[in-house]
């Protein structure tokens, strides 16, 4: 058997292994080892497949294969992935939810973008056709580059370490959501552009203008974007550090402040024009009981919610919760 026979089988394997592991059943595995080792191991092996990647990447450039060069790394890239595969197994919600879901998804990104490298060697290898620039653009320094991207990732040591990364992230999406609104309050404000009658070229592609808030969807509007300027500053100030709690209290906080960001892009998406009052209501009606969520699952952080203040006016207020603030803005708002 040649080399690059071989190599072709190799390639099957790989693609073969990461498709076992992308449709195996999810069952994890109680492990004797500490956390720390089983985060060690997964390190490990994310650095041992970025490096076979790269090798097999450029032993098989398509312009120059060299065949042989290419064996041992995919053979070290079939056995890597197997490792990788029972090594997250081991990872179960004893060490909590949100970090087996952050390995979870690494290992299927992982899987997914290794298998569409090598099936893409594989077309290479069947279709006889080698041309290639050696340029970024060619699909399979692109398909190196989403392996390397993936392999790369930081991986949180700890559950508090997955909470905390998730709660930075749904901070900034909601920053973002904050600043929606109020551009939505700003182009209602603003004074009629003398250049907004011509033709800006939006109705040859069939997009219709946005259309400005009248003076009542503004008016909610702006009460919308109070509440949510507190509950900005709420979820940025929250610190979720050094907490000794339970692993399923750390993991309540990043499901319902998923559920929060949610929220949020549901409600906001209701108060473009034409405004329906109705559906608002129903959004806000639902968004206070995700509040209220929140608020439970931040009851095991009191002492440091006490000591929290919200801005108001641009006066400090002294709240025995911050939440006190929200529900008044967002009862304004269902009850006017």
């Amino acid at each position: 058997m040649s080399d690059q026979q071989r190599v072709i089988l190799s390639l099957t394997l790989v693609v073969q292994t990461c498709t076992a592991a992308l449709t195996a059943e999810k069952a994890y595995e109680e492990s004797q080892h500490p956390l720390a080792i089983l985060h060690r191991d997964l390190v490990s092996l994310l650095s041992l497949l970025y490096g076979a990647v790269t090798k097999v990447s450029l032993a098989l450039k398509p312009s120059k294969p060299t065949y042989s060069a290419a064996l041992a790394p995919l053979k070290d890239l079939s056995d890597h992935l197997s490792a990788l595969f029972h090594c997250s197994r081991h990872f179960n919600d004893s060490h909590g939810a949100t970090l087996r879901q952050e390995i979870d998804f690494l290992v299927k990104d992982a899987m997914e973008a290794i298998r569409a490298l090598a099936q893409c060697f594989l077309d290479i290898e069947s279709s006889g056709v080698r041309v290639g620039t050696g340029k970024a653009g060619d699909e399979y320094l692109v398909r190196t580059a989403a392996s390397h991207n993936v392999l790369k990732r930081d991986i949180s040591s700890t559950n508090l370490v997955a909470v905390q990364k998730r709660w930075k992230i749904y901070t900034s999406s909601l920053e973002d959501v904050y600043r929606e609104v109020g551009e939505m309050i700003e182009n209602a404000d603003a004074s009629e552009d003398p250049d907004d009658d011509l033709d800006d070229g939006w109705d040859e592609l069939g997009l219709p203008k946005d259309e400005k808030l009248n003076p009542d969807e503004l008016e909610r509007t702006k009460k919308i974007y109070i509440m949510l300027r507190l509950l900005q500053a709420l979820h940025k100030r929250i610190l979720v550090e050094n907490v000794s709690k339970s692993e399923a209290t750390l993991d309540a906080l990043a499901s319902t402040s998923s559920d929060l960001l949610r929220g949020c892009d549901d409600l906001v998406a209701t108060l473009y024009s034409p405004q329906d009052p109705a559906k608002i209501q129903k959004e806000l009606t639902e968004f206070r009981s995700i509040i209220s969520r929140l608020q439970s699952s931040l009851n095991p952080l009191q002492v440091q919610l006490a000591n929290l203040t919200m801005e108001s006016n641009d006066t400090k207020t002294g709240l025995n919760t911050p939440f006190a603030l929200i529900y008044k803005a967002l009862d304004s708002v269902i009850q006017p």
